[in-house]
């Protein structure tokens, strides 16, 4: 017969004050020898497990396992794995465990015996199941706050479902009240020009001019001129009367920098100037003129990088990024996609007069595609499937190929090729996905899980390029 008193089970003497000291604590405590058996539990452990002592000691680890005392075995794993383990236990009582057995080693280096220690979780998890709805709750309350004031800002194109969107929206809509410089970050088509106008419409200066200029669009040797504006005779061809620049004009209002990253050094001066002194000189000007002007500067690349790199000044940096906004791709965002899909149809049926709408397998197709050009891309997807379409709804045929075939398993194709074909068409396709998502082949060689010059083989091989920051590329 089993003995139910520690010191019978081990045989000590002295034994009472230890047993009395495992009696006064709240976790449960048992001992398993190396069958496994269980030899011996204390009060706490029979509450938590809803069990008595003569019930189970003696019995093995798997008999009471199959007798349903508990759903998952620890003491076999700290056997096995000779190390502590911890698990969690799922008991008869209903209640959820945390479980840590840890083994004690005899003289010869085998295990003798297992001990465990058992700690409640019910409540734990209980509270934090509590927590997660209140989190589920408040982002809630959060996007219906956010929804209403895009709407009262006449913002409807903009979606903030995902929670990194509506992290970057709140960013974005708390600093409008301030006159911080914003400087916003993203990979192009994701929305940069949209939410710099959101900061603009939501501040005080929201009934004066809106300026943007994208620095990459114009040659640097103009730049300065239309920032800065000029004077009579400034350069060959200037306009009789001279020219304010597009920080004058956008005087008591804000002025959006795309691209910051495409400025001249020179500029990049005469730019933290201004930021400096809110004043500036025309080209060829020497009277200095009084602007109060906001600035939101956004790029695509990491300025950081341009620091280190020697294309961009450390302290201008410093200058725009006092409040950084940080857009997330689409690929990261894709909760927000069925609605975005939503909005752009409606926005094309208001402009072209027709109702149309996608299939569920049209949508399906689009939250796992990629969209290298983010949600500029989206648009033109949907707009080049909106005009060429015959009728109401908008199916899979009705996508462009390239979107199609980055997705769909091309089974017809592959049934009609060689196992060599398919095998080099599979290499393609892994190939190309990895190049939409990354800038430098290290990159992709990570995600392939093979080597920078093995991506370079295949680069070739199969004439594709990894994209560049303005998108993907096939040479």
């Amino acid at each position: 017969m089993w003995r139910l008193d520690l010191g019978d089970a081990f045989g000590a003497d002295q034994i009472r004050q230890l047993v009395s000291i495992f009696e006064a604590m709240a976790d449960g405590v048992w001992v398993c020898d190396a069958t496994p058996r269980l030899l011996w539990i204390n009060g706490a452990c029979e509450q938590l497990n809803d069990i008595k002592r003569e019930e189970v000691c003696g019995k093995t680890v798997e008999e009471l396992l199959v007798r349903g005392n508990y759903d998952a075995d620890v003491t076999s794993r700290v056997l096995r794995e000779r190390r502590p383990v911890a698990i969690n236990q799922k008991v008869r009582s209903g209640r959820t465990l945390l479980v840590n057995g840890v083994p004690v080693f005899g003289d010869n280096g085998d295990i003798i015996y297992v001990v465990g220690s058992e700690r409640d979780l019910t409540e734990l998890n209980l509270l934090r199941e509590e927590l997660d709805r209140n989190h589920q709750l408040n982002r809630k309350i959060s996007s219906e706050l956010l929804t209403m004031k895009l709407r009262d800002l006449k913002m409807k194109e903009i979606v903030a479902e995902s929670e990194a969107m509506a992290r970057a929206m709140e960013t974005a809509l708390r600093v409008a009240d301030f006159d911080a410089t914003v400087l916003l970050t993203g990979p192009t088509g994701s929305g940069k020009s949209l939410i710099a106008r959101v900061i603009h419409e939501g501040s005080s200066r929201h009934d004066r001019p809106f300026m943007s200029l994208n620095c990459g669009a114009i040659p640097q040797s103009l730049i300065e001129a239309e920032l800065f504006g000029y004077v009579t005779g400034a350069f060959t061809g200037a306009q009789k009367g001279g020219k304010p620049g597009l920080i004058e004009v956008a005087d008591g209002g804000t002025l959006f920098l795309d691209e910051i990253d495409a400025f001249p050094f020179d500029v990049q001066v005469k730019l933290l100037t201004f930021l400096d002194t809110q004043g500036l000189i025309r080209v060829g000007g020497t009277k200095v003129h009084g602007v109060d002007v906001r600035i939101i500067a956004a790029t695509n690349q990491d300025l950081s990088d341009c620091v280190k790199s020697g294309t961009f000044r450390e302290d201008l940096w410093f200058r725009l990024n006092v409040v950084p906004v940080a857009l997330p791709a689409l690929r990261d965002r894709r909760e927000d996609i069925p609605p975005l899909v939503h909005n752009i149809l409606d926005r094309l049926g208001t402009r072209y007069g027709i109702a149309r709408h996608v299939t569920p397998e049209v949508l399906e197709l689009l939250c796992r595609y990629d969209f290298p050009g983010n949600v500029r891309e989206l648009e033109n997807v949907l707009e080049r499937a909106f005009v060429l379409s015959r009728g109401e709804e908008i199916g899979v045929d009705g996508l462009p190929r390239e979107v199609r075939e980055a997705v769909l398993p091309q089974r017809e194709l592959w049934l009609a090729q060689s196992l060599r074909q398919a095998v080099e068409a599979l290499e393609r396709d892994w190939l190309a996905r990895a190049c939409r998502n990354h800038h430098r082949q290290i990159d992709v060689a990570e995600e392939l899980g093979v080597s920078q010059a093995t991506v370079a083989r295949l680069l070739r091989k199969h004439d594709l390029q990894v994209q560049s920051k303005a998108g993907f590329i096939h040479l």
